[in-house]
Order: C-alpha cells, then sequence, then structure tokens
C-alpha cells in the first residue's frame, strides 16, 4: 500500500515532522503531500499584544522543568502546555517551519528532507499558499515566501529535482471557504496524485 497526505494550517507542521521521524517504512510508502495552507504561528502569535510575556512565562515553565504545565486561558485559544507552546510560537521552535524572517539556509535546515525524501522514493510536494490567508501578517510577500519554502525544500535533492511545487491561491483565505477556491485546491492535488499513482491498465 501507498499514501497521500494533505495538511491544513497546523497539519502542515505535522506533514513535514512526519517525514523526517515517523516510521521509516510508512514514510517510504507516503508518494504524495499537499499542504494547504502552510503558514507561520509564531508570526502571526507575534502580533498579539501580550506575545512576549507570554514567551517568557513558557521559557521560565520550561527551564523550570515543568514544561508540561499548562499556559494561562488568556495566552491561547486552546489548553496548551508551556512546552507546545513554545513550539508553536518561540523563534526556532520545533513547529517554526514556515517564517518569513527565517533566512534561506535556517529555512533549508528545516525543510531539506522533503527533497530527500522525494528523490528516495520518487515523491512529490504541493504546496498551496492563500493570497488573502488572514493569519499571515499583511507585511510579508506570500508569493516570494512561497518561492522560498519551496527552494528550501528542493534543496534536499541533489539532481535538483523540483520534488516540491507551489501553488498560490490568489483571492483564497486560510481555509479556502470562498468561491471556487478550494475546488482551485483539489484540481491541484488531484494532478499530483495522478503523477505519482498512475492509472493501473487492465
Amino acid at each position: 500500500e501507498t499514501f497521500a497526505l494533505i495538511g491544513h494550517s497546523t497539519g502542515c507542521q505535522n506533514s513535514i515532522h512526519f517525514i523526517k521521524h515517523g516510521d521509516n517504512e510508512i514514510v517510504k510508502r507516503t508518494k504524495a503531500i499537499a499542504l494547504q495552507a502552510p503558514v507561520s504561528d509564531r508570526e502571526h502569535a507575534m502580533l498579539e499584544p501580550n506575545y512576549e510575556e507570554n514567551v517568557q512565562y513558557a521559557r521560565s515553565l520550561r527551564d523550570d522543568g515543568k514544561g508540561e504545565e499548562m499556559m494561562p486561558r488568556s495566552a491561547f485559544w486552546a489548553p496548551i502546555t508551556a512546552s507546545r507552546f513554545l513550539s508553536l510560537q518561540d523563534l526556532g521552535g520545533s513547529d517554526d517551519f514556515f517564517s518569513s524572517d527565517l533566512d534561506d539556509d535556517e529555512l533549508k535546515q528545516r525543510l531539506s528532507h522533503i527533497g530527500k525524501w522525494g528523490q528516495a522514493n520518487n515523491a512529490r510536494l504541493l504546496a498551496a499558499f492563500s493570497g488573502q490567508d488572514e493569519y499571515v501578517p499583511s507585511s510579508v510577500n506570500k508569493e516570494r515566501l512561497l518561492q522560498r519554502l519551496c527552494g528550501a525544500m528542493n534543496g534536499g535533492s541533489n539532481d535538483g529535482s523540483n520534488i516540491a511545487s507551489p501553488l498560490m491561491i490568489e483571492k483564497g483565505n486560510h481555509n479556502l471557504s470562498c468561491g471556487d477556491d478550494s475546488a482551485v485546491f483539489v484540481a491541484a492535488v488531484a494532478k499530483i496524485i495522478d503523477d505519482v499513482f498512475p492509472p493501473q491498465v487492465s
């Protein structure tokens, strides 16, 4: 059996993490990944007025060996431990894959394993970014960021293969809930699946 993954928002981080740390046999059988809204939790959180205070508090809990203690309700929209909070919202946290303020080398350190996975397993990845994503700061050049993310992923292939392909959905929001944006994404996913799972000839 072979598999395809689709990750939305934080699910994009999960997919990237899985390819590096997941069960080796299942990773080999994963032939396609689609990332929809691979955005930075940290950059969005940095717009909040209590961001620095929350991060400092989470760091203090972690440094005191209390990383599994819960953060205050005001710090996050859902119950969350200090360690998980830092993975999402601290600079260089374990989920900090897609931030625009990371330089090219930092992005490559976090993402180049995608190119190695794709080359080794004849696999492909689609990265779909929304031009009107409400969780991305307005100061971020989304088109440029998408190209940099794909470039970092492809940097892991030693033959220049384009394992990761970009898709910019210009008018799309974070969850593609308007117009025919979701249909555009589904069509792109169908194409990449057709590429890696060719129809069986009977």
